[in-house]
């Protein structure tokens, strides 16, 4: 996950917090649409940051750059290890490989959330078939609150165990009632019909599974559990007020949702949109019974959406512009990109006379230095790295070109997602696609059916970059 994108999904998350705040006093369905919003925007934000609009905001330097003359420097040889360290290293270790090894953990935790959430779907699925048809009178109220209401006809069903209405099914929302709903009052039965089937109009298992999904992709970020939470909240808060506007009296329903969250019930996953879980009842039932009942109004629906859309605009379009320059005041030259300038040839000529070394390890750390250093000089150094002998080579070879945006770095492209190597096949593919070069199409179509898994995925992210370089 680029940080880039983590750092302003999170600003986003944090201006929908603030606005949320501002809009306590809104209807329930106003928040609701506020945090589903702001959930499909850090969706899309990894697709939406290239196109956004740019524009330049001003960046304050707090801290003056030192010049590096002033600074004592310290020339690092290629093989050799950092002041300070013990002079071992363990063969084939990298920072870039350190860095894979955190992507890899990263994309099998997302993974690993994925599939509890699929597996929470699957059990909802499980349980219609685990029913038996509702009663009559069940079946004929929902009839009735569906015409009142615009939805056709829902099925209702019963569960063969106590606990707490709500809507199942893996892919057509259901109604469940607990084996004990046959014995309830005219009242309940209508409050809870009223709530749940509001649930399916509204289409929340739908914002759900974006909440989910939201939340396998940015699985550590605090910010987007917080987020899903409130969601979920602001949800039951919305059927609530549908059910007190639609006629239920306050103290009968908060009664029935105190009853259905102290029995005991079985586990039901987040996909079932339970009508009464103890962990958000508090809240509620302040609510309810503080007969505090807001109509949404349509215009303040279109302000959430359209706000939600221009601060996701701002967020991710935003980018840092140097201050500004009295006007007569001559340009002092930067001491830090001249000792650089200075210093570049002959540290890029230590790389390439140690890309002869005869320890593979030196070689290594010569690519890896090469594939760091700016400029068209190093293209020929790295063409020669990647016909290697050695695949570690190779693949620092491959990631150096892929920041290159030269014609004569995709022949020898081409012939390395060929490599026997995998790694080196990765590292090709991405650099292929950066590279926008119409002769690498048909090589990433082919590598994206690669048998293996990381190079695939490598071909169609250096696809999609192809996309965007056209």
């Amino acid at each position: 996950m680029d940080l880039n994108v983590v750092l302003r999904t999170s600003l986003l998350l944090a201006a929908a917090c603030v606005a949320a705040r501002l809009l306590r006093r809104a209807a329930p369905s106003t928040r609701h649409l506020l945090w589903h919003a702001a959930m499909v925007m850090v969706l899309l934000a990894p697709a939406l940051a290239p196109l956004a609009p740019k524009f330049n905001v001003p960046m304050v330097r707090t801290v003056p750059r030192v010049p590096r003359g002033l600074v004592p420097m310290v020339t690092i040889v290629p093989g050799a290890s950092a002041p300070g360290t013990s002079g071992t290293s363990t063969p084939g270790t990298t920072p870039l490989g350190t860095l894979g090894t955190v992507r890899t953990t990263g994309t099998l935790a997302a993974l690993a959330v994925g599939v509890w959430f699929a597996f929470g779907w699957l059990c909802s699925g499980l349980s219609v078939r685990r029913s038996k048809p509702a009663p009559t009178a069940w079946i004929y109220d929902a009839r009735q609150v569906c015409a009142r209401i615009g939805l056709p006809e829902i099925e209702i069903r019963q569960s063969l165990r106590e606990g707490s209405p709500h809507v199942a099914g893996l892919f057509r929302s259901i109604v469940m009632i607990p084996a004990q709903a046959a014995a309830w009052t005219a009242d309940a039965r209508y409050a809870t019909l009223v709530h749940e089937l509001t649930h399916i109009r509204r289409r929340d298992r739908r914002t759900q599974a974006i909440a989910q999904l939201a939340c396998a992709v940015y699985w550590f970020n605090p910010l987007v559990w917080h987020a899903a939470g409130s969601l979920a909240r602001e949800r039951e808060r919305a059927c609530d007020d549908e059910v007190l506007r639609m006629g239920a009296k306050p103290s009968d329903y908060a009664a029935l949702l105190l009853d259905l969250a102290r029995r005991p019930g079985p586990w039901l996953p987040a996909t079932a949109l339970a009508m009464a879980r103890r962990s958000a009842i508090e809240g509620r039932l302040l609510l309810i019974l503080g007969h505090v009942v807001r109509t949404p109004r349509r215009s303040s629906r279109w302000l959430v959406t359209a706000g939600i859309a221009a601060i996701a605009t701002a967020i991710l379009g935003a980018q840092p512009a140097a201050p500004p320059r009295a006007e007569g005041t001559p340009k002092m030259p930067d001491l830090m990109d001249a000792d650089r300038d200075a210093m570049l040839p002959s540290v890029t000529g230590a790389f390439v006379k140690a890309l002869g070394d005869t320890s593979r390890q030196v070689r290594e750390k010569a690519a890896l230095g090469l594939a760091l250093t700016p400029g068209d000089d190093v293209i020929d150094p790295l063409l020669t790295a990647l016909k290697d002998p050695d695949a570690q080579v190779r693949e620092k070879a491959a990631i150096g070109l892929a920041f290159r945006r030269d014609p004569r770095i995709v022949e020898p492209l081409l012939a390395a997602i060929a490599d026997e190597d995998a790694q080196v096949r990765e590292k090709a593919a991405i650099a292929l696609g950066a590279s926008g070069d119409a002769r690498a199409l048909d090589a990433l179509r082919k590598a994206a059916t690669d048998p293996d898994s990381q190079v695939r995925e490598k071909a169609v992210a250096g696809l999609l970059l192809f996309g965007l370089r056209q």
